[in-house]
C-alpha cells in the first residue's frame, strides 16, 4: 500500500499540473480576446463577400462573456465564450440588427494570433468565413 501512494500521488499532481496549464492558456486566451477593440477585416458567406456590410462596426469583447458591437449609431450587445480546447468561439446576439446576427453560432478557429482571428461556421446555406482584426 505505501508504494501506491507515491503514484497516486504523482498522478494527481499530473493531472492538478494539467488543469493548471489549462487554466493558464484560457486566461492567456481571454486577455488577448478583451485587450482593445475588433473589426471584421473580412466575412465570406458562402461564395459572397459581404464584408462591406460590417465596415463601420467595431466589437469589444469582456471577460464577464458580453460583447458590443457597435457602428457609431445602432448598438448590438450579445455574448461570447471561447473553448480553448476544441478552438472555437461562440457568440450570440439575441436582437441583433443585420449584418450583426449572422456572426450568431459556433465558429471553429482556422488561424488565429495576438491581433487577428480567422474562423468558420457552417450553415444551411454553406461555410461561412470571418476574419476579425484587433483595431490598432
Amino acid at each position: 500500500m505505501t508504494r501506491v501512494l507515491p503514484f497516486i500521488a504523482l498522478i494527481l499532481c499530473c493531472t492538478s499540473c494539467k488543469k493548471a496549464i489549462q487554466e493558464q492558456q484560457q486566461s492567456i486566451v481571454m486577455k488577448a480576446i478583451t485587450d482593445g477593440k475588433w473589426k471584421v477585416e473580412y466575412y465570406m458567406e458562402g461564395a459572397s463577400d459581404i464584408s462591406n456590410q460590417f465596415v463601420d462596426f467595431q466589437f469589444k469583447f469582456y471577460e464577464d462573456g458580453t460583447v458590443i458591437g457597435t457602428d457609431g449609431s445602432v448598438t448590438n450587445v450579445g455574448t461570447w465564450s471561447g473553448n480553448v480546447s476544441n478552438y472555437s468561439i461562440t457568440s450570440f446576439f439575441q436582437s441583433a440588427s443585420a449584418p450583426v446576427f449572422k456572426l450568431n453560432g459556433i465558429w471553429k478557429l482556422t488561424d488565429s494570433y495576438w491581433d487577428y482571428v480567422e474562423a468558420e461556421m457552417s450553415t444551411d446555406s454553406g461555410k461561412s468565413l470571418l476574419h476579425l482584426r484587433k483595431i490598432p
